[in-house]
């Protein structure tokens, strides 16, 4: 059983994290001793870690720490209209969700990474701290510099952004490729007028490091009254771009993209489709 750590500031979870590297379990406000995926980790419980556990609004900016589990994601995050809550209770299960934290969900290797492209669509800052310095990066650059690995012992401290308007409709979708290899996901937020879309904005997540704008499938939706053709075309348009991106192109992955998205713009406008 691996011995708990509890730090009670960001430096010495800094400190921790530098000693033991990929060794290191973050976890809040649980006990993952007995988990198997704790054996050979260190436990490290960031619960009494402050800057990391809030959930904050200031004025227009909202500011979560990444020492929150994705279970109090799904069920506190605000400002978002409900985006980072969906996304984060599709993403992880109820039987995992209280055990990861967001933090993790943060790393390019985790299977929650998924989290990351309703961050794209927020436009999102990260507020990263090593023991030399701090920095901010936006959520595009955060994700490139991750992907290179980050300084020694530095983590990302919160993700901001700026509040929606409670107007903006959203809607986020996840499907996973057979086998277990990756997944692909969207979201999307958009106004309705009456059953016309306008202003939408689609990032897709598939073959790319930093989910994708599919500027191309919003084109095919905007203006327009919500109903099946339309957000069909939108799908497979959006299929076009991400495949062009990451110069790949197969069925599978094209099928699973246009799924994602449909699936995705189909949540926000239901309500609005005749029947």
């Amino acid at each position: 059983m691996s011995a708990i750590q509890a730090p009670k500031s960001v430096l010495e979870l800094i400190r921790l994290i530098a000693r033991h590297g990929k060794r290191a379990l973050l976890v809040s406000g649980v006990d993952a001793s007995a988990d198997k995926a704790s054996v050979g980790k260190v436990i490290i419980d960031v619960t009494n870690v402050n800057p990391l556990n809030g959930i904050e609004q200031n004025r227009d900016k909202i500011v979560i720490g990444t020492g929150i589990n994705l279970g109090r994601l799904a069920r506190e995050a605000i400002g978002e209209n409900g985006l980072l809550r969906q996304a984060a209770s599709i993403i992880a299960n109820p039987l995992v969700r209280n055990k990861v934290t967001f933090i993790q969900a943060l790393d390019p290797t985790s299977p929650y990474f998924d989290i990351t492209t309703p961050l794209v669509l927020l436009d999102a800052k990260v507020k990263l701290q090593s023991g030399t310095g701090k920095r901010t990066l936006s959520i595009r650059d955060y994700l490139e510099a991750a992907m290179k690995g980050l300084k020694k012992g530095e983590i990302p401290l919160s993700v901001e952004f700026t509040k929606l308007p409670s107007d903006q409709k959203v809607g986020f979708f996840r499907v996973a490729r057979m086998g277990g290899k990756g997944s692909v996901s969207a979201a999307a937020k958009m106004k309705l007028v009456r059953t016309v879309c306008t202003s939408p904005e689609l990032v897709v997540s598939s073959l790319t490091l930093v989910p994708v704008r599919a500027k191309g499938a919003e084109k095919e939706i905007v203006g327009k009254p919500a109903n099946e053709f339309s957000i069909k075309k939108a799908a497979e348009v959006a299929a076009n771009e991400i495949l062009q991106v990451a110069k790949k192109d197969n069925s599978y992955e094209r099928t699973l993209i246009e799924i994602t998205v449909a699936r995705t713009l189909r949540s926000i406008m239901e309500g609005s489709i005749p029947v």
